[in-house]
């Protein structure tokens, strides 16, 4: 269930990041995926949050807010600025929090 769990979540996020291949729709798509996806996640996990993964959830909480202003308000730029911004760092702490958790799952002999 796990690993299905952590499948549908790289493919929804690699979908997500796909933009300008698979289109906005599809990001918005992807991206409400990505956020149930990782709700789901969290609640699975919930006994091992550290703060580091706390914060991992509200920047992913964050990107989705400001993507959906970005959406009501698309007259006013900076919002996209901010949610472009938001989430390459986002890109980034996932990468890490993936990172660490396949070293912990398959440790180096």
């Amino acid at each position: 269930m796990k690993k299905a769990l952590n499948m549908a979540l790289f493919l929804s996020f690699m979908i997500t990041i796909m933009v300008p291949v698979t289109g906005i729709h599809v990001h918005k798509l992807a991206a409400t995926a990505f956020l149930l996806l990782s709700c789901f996640h969290m609640m699975t996990c919930r006994k091992k949050m550290s703060g580091k993964r706390w914060l991992l959830f509200v920047v992913i909480l964050v990107s989705f807010g400001s993507g959906v202003c970005g959406m009501v308000l698309d007259r006013c730029p900076i919002i996209l600025k901010i949610h472009r911004g938001i989430s390459i760092v986002l890109v980034f702490f996932l990468a890490i929090h993936i990172f660490v958790f396949h070293k912990k799952c398959m440790p180096s002999k």
